[in-house]
């Protein structure tokens, strides 16, 4: 199994078996998380959507749930090009 050198929790673990998203993010996230901390992503994400009632068919809520991924992650955000 592939490892990871985590940018959220700086150990070096299981990584993904694949980009979670098909996107330039997905592959932020498969190059920079562990597939611990994806899992603790995940469960984040229902709550916010939760939460905040985010109706996934809005892509204002898209934006919304990014912007929780990425904080959570410790991610950039992309950049305007």
């Amino acid at each position: 199994m592939a490892e990871v050198t985590c940018t959220r929790c700086s150990q070096t673990r299981e990584a993904l078996e694949s980009a979670p998203y098909p996107d330039d993010m997905g592959q932020e996230i498969l190059e920079k998380i562990c597939a611990a901390c994806w899992h603790q992503c995940k469960e984040m994400q229902v709550m916010v959507i939760n939460e905040y009632r985010l109706d996934l068919s809005d892509p204002k809520a898209h934006e919304i749930l990014e912007k929780s991924i990425r904080d959570f992650l410790g991610l950039n955000p992309p950049t305007a090009s």
